[in-house]
């Protein structure tokens, strides 16, 4: 017995030192004053930018974003009813690569542009043509048409004007 807690105390008294040895040895001082100088450094950045002139904008891209602002604040743009009938729409031979929506068409909806691939022309023009048809789209045009291998690729525009829904009792936009 006397034997197993001389073992127990030496082994505490290892564990110890250990212990001891590791705050004199300045780790964890290192630690925080590396800590600290990065903190440091991040402000000193943080005040640079903030010194930085203002970015100047274009014109037209201030207009666009005021408008793409309007339709964010007024929660106007329907993004999944406008998803909902372009996925009834598209065919299995035809696959989009890109929705760019554009300004807005004088209250009559909204630019959009589409690109994508296709398996063939036909495939394409079926899209512009059911777009076209569909309520919620109008004036699609191709805009370009670009045959390759066994693909074409296509840009298209059209006009998104869905119907306006009912909002429930005590809503606004």
């Amino acid at each position: 017995m006397a034997g197993t807690l001389t073992l127990v105390a030496v082994l505490i008294t290892v564990a110890h030192g250990r212990f001891v040895s590791r705050l004199l040895s300045g780790d964890e001082a290192k630690t925080v004053l590396a800590v600290r100088s990065d903190e440091a450094r991040i402000a000193e950045l943080e005040r640079d930018i903030a010194l930085e002139p203002p970015l100047k904008i274009e014109t037209a891209e201030l207009a666009r974003l005021r408008a793409y602002k309007e339709l964010v604040d007024l929660r106007v743009f329907p993004w999944r009813r406008f998803l909902a009938e372009l996925e009834e729409i598209l065919s299995g031979d035809v696959r989009l690569t890109k929705i760019s929506p554009g300004a807005p068409k004088g209250g009559q909806g909204m630019i959009i542009e589409l690109s994508g691939e296709a398996r063939n022309k036909n495939a394409a023009f079926s899209l512009a043509e059911d777009l076209d048809a569909s309520p919620m789209f109008s004036n699609a045009v191709l805009k370009s048409l670009v045959e390759e291998d066994d693909r074409t690729e296509f840009d298209l525009e059209l006009v998104f004007d869905p119907p306006p829904t009912s909002m429930p009792a005590g809503k606004t936009p």
